[in-house]
This record gives C-alpha cells, structure tokens and sequence, in this order.
C-alpha cells in the first residue's frame, strides 16, 4: 500500500526533479562530511586534552571537566561518523552485522548527548561555586576543597552512572530492522535499530513517544536552563565583588589623614639620609596609603579581566551548545514520520534537514578549541607553548623565532588574568633593571 502511494505521489507532487535534486545533494553530503569531521575532530580534541592536562591546568577543576568534555566529544563524533561512512562508503550496515554492536550504538546515540550537556552543566556549577562562595571567607574553605580536580572525577562519576542507568534500556531491546520499511532505510538516515522507534507494538512506540521528551529535557531543555542561571549568577557575583572593592576604595580615599594614621602600617621611605621624612607621620602614611591603593587597583584589574574572560568563555560555551544541539533534538521530537508523507519531495526535504541538523550537533564536538582558543587566556598560553615545543622539537631552536613573537603578546595576559601579582612582578623586574 505504501508502494502505490509512493509510485502514485510522483505523478500528484509536481517536483520529481527537485526531489532527485535533493536526494543528489544528500547523497553528497553524506559521502564527505563524515570524513572531514573525523579528521578535524581527532585534531581538535587531541590537541584539546593535550593542553588541558598540562602541569598548570590538570591543577583546575574547570579544565579537568573540560579535558572530559573533550574526550565525550571525540567518542560522540566518531559513534556517529563510522557508521555513516561504512554504510555510504562500503554499503555496510554495522547495525545488521552484529546484534552487539547494534545495542552499543543505540545507546551511545542517546547516552553521549545527554553525558555531554551534563559535563557543561557541571562546569557552569564549578563556575559558581569558584567565583560566588570562594570571595565570602566564611565559604571559602569549603570552595577550596570543592573546586578541586578530586572532587570533579567523582561529580563525572556520579553523572556518568545516573545516565547509565536511565540510558541502559537500549540494552533490552531487539533488532527492530525487519520492521522498517525498504523505502524508509533508503530515504531516512541514522536509523536506530535497537530502540522502540520502529516497533509495530503500539504500546512500544506510546513508551517512545514519552521518551523523545525526555531525551529533549535532558539532553537541553534542563541543563540549558541550569547555565543560564549559573551564567547570571556569575556574572552578578563578579559584578557585585568589583563594585565591593571600588566603593572600598572610595571610601578609603574621602576618609582624613588623622583616620588613616591608624589605619595604615608605617613604611620607612627609601631615602634613609633624611631625617625630616623619617619623622613625618604624613609622609608615611601617604607612602602606605599609595602603595595599598596600588595594589589594591591592581587586584581589581587583574579580577575583573580574569572574571569578564570567564564570562565570556561560559556564555560562549552556552550559545554554542544550545545553538547547534538543540536542532536535531527539536527535529526528531516534532517531524513527521516518513512512512506518514506521500511526495517524495517533502522526504527528501526531511532527510536533508535531518542530515543538517546532525551535521550541526557533530559541529558542536569540533569547535570548543576555538572558544577555549579566543576566550581563555591561560589555555592560550599553553597552547602557544606546545605549539613551540612542538616546533622546536621539529625545526629545532630556530623554531622559537616563528613563535616567539605570537606567543609574547599573551605572555603579559596570560599573566595578568591568572595572577594579581602581574604589577608587583612588572615593578620589580623594572627596579632590577635600574
């Protein structure tokens, strides 16, 4: 019966042309992307988790979540491509090879996802906790010995087997390929065998309909909505903590000289030869009051960069994540079922966008070195650094004079975000020189 329709939706839908067009540009598209994401994918994760388990990021529990992150990543993006590229490259079919293989893949299909949002929402909470409870004394301890790369293996952990377990269903369930239509294998992509999406049972494919759901809530809907808030509070934490020490200083600055006599240690001036400034209080508390407002400015530079580039880097990951995986979750949750559409046109439009949308979602998995890239100084830093051993390693010590003058303009940011102590370090490097 779906035959009949099928042959007779050729003479009803009056785009015959543009549908074997669309089909020509799917084809296509399937044959070379998958290729290209492996290749740029293993260079990029590779690279990523090289970087982040250097000796002064493996120290971070932010970047220990990310080296996670990273290897999710790779694992996702090669549980997707392989199977594309042996069935539109060798016509192989691994899910009808092996039962075996056909409950792996479906449950890594759901399984990595979801492992996947739930890291980044693990990272948004580190975020909060670092940047809110570390700057209250009475919470700080407890920061210090929650915000610790001990403590985020045992978060993945707990994440990882509560995922398990909601995803360990696709271990249960037989191979549904003889209920799909040959029509249907042809003109859809990514079918999963080993699930209750095909399954002629109409109470199996009820139970499917409330699982796509709660894959969608899962998978973005829920920790989308946990790193907005976190996003918010880190970015009002920061905000609150600057505008603290600016109204401290302000303060200190309208306050009288006889107040500040007490307030202030007395520091003995570099020239010992006068004695007039030795024994003018005024000129001590002067020098005090400088010097603690130098140092005090300079706090509230090097916070406030190091806190705005922790920002941007969390609300990029956020409208990265959301904007390239979100499509494919919203897809499979509102299409229409192929078997349920008579043109051919509006199939092939259907595989195509489906094929977009994995394409986009397999994007997320090669982009986060960009971000890290662009938005965080110290992974750039480290990152010119292997670049140059690498490159020494290669070319020799002539090498250093290719990547010297693109690492020396991070060198002094790098620094300053990661240290409050950048302007201390600067005098004294500048007195050693006089």
């Amino acid at each position: 019966m779906l035959a009949n329709l099928t042959n007779g939706s050729n003479l009803t839908c009056p785009n015959v042309n543009d549908a074997n067009f669309l089909n020509r540009i799917t084809d296509v598209t399937l044959l070379i992307y998958p290729c290209v994401m492996i290749v740029f994918g293993t260079i990029s994760n590779s690279i990523t988790f090289i970087v982040l388990t250097r000796p002064r990021l493996r120290r971070s529990s932010t970047f220990f979540y990310l080296s996670c992150l990273s290897i999710i990543d790779l694992v996702l993006l090669y549980t997707f491509c392989i199977n594309l590229i042996f069935y539109y490259h060798f016509n192989i079919d691994l899910q009808d090879t092996n039962l075996i293989f056909c409950k792996i893949y479906s449950f890594l299909i759901y399984f990595l996802p979801q492992l996947s949002a739930w890291t980044c929402v693990a990272v948004s909470l580190d975020r909060v906790i670092g940047v809110i409870f570390s700057v209250k004394g009475r919470y700080a301890s407890a920061a210090r010995k929650w915000n610790t790369p001990r403590k985020a293996f045992q978060v993945i952990f707990v994440i990882f087997l509560l995922l398990f377990l909601l995803n360990i269903q696709f271990f249960f369930y037989p191979n549904g390929s003889e209920f799909i239509d040959p029509e249907i294998k042809e003109k859809d992509v990514n079918l999963i065998y080993c699930s209750l999406e095909n399954h002629p049972n109409l109470d199996s494919r009820k139970f499917y309909e409330i699982w796509v759901y709660l894959d969608l809530s899962m998978n973005v809907l829920i920790p989308f909505g946990i790193m907005i808030i976190s996003s918010v509070i880190i970015v009002y934490g920061i905000f609150k903590s600057t505008k603290n020490l600016a109204n401290t200083l302000s303060q200190e600055t309208a306050r009288p000289i006889e107040d500040r006599r007490c307030s202030y240690p007395q520091i003995r001036p570099k020239s010992t030869n006068s004695n007039n400034s030795q024994s003018d209080p005024l000129v001590k508390n002067r020098k005090s009051y400088n010097f603690i407002k130098r140092a005090s400015t300079a706090f509230n530079t090097s916070f406030s960069s190091k806190a705005r580039s922790v920002s941007y880097m969390l609300a990029t990951n956020n409208i990265v994540f959301i904007s390239l995986t979100l499509p494919i979750v919203v897809f499979l949750s509102v299409a229409t079922p192929l078997d349920k559409i008579i043109c051919d046109y509006e199939k092939y439009k259907m595989r195509l966008i489906k094929v977009m949308c994995i394409i986009l979602m397999n994007s997320n998995c090669t982009v986060n070195i960009f971000i890290y890239s662009f938005m965080a100084s110290e992974f750039r830093h480290q990152l010119f650094e292997l670049i140059d051993a690498l490159m020494t390693c290669i070319l020799g010590p002539k090498a250093n004079l290719i990547t010297k003058k693109f690492s020396r303009k991070t060198d002094k940011k790098s620094i300053r975000h990661s240290s409050g102590d950048y302007h201390e370090i600067h005098s004294k490097r500048a007195s050693s020189s006089k």
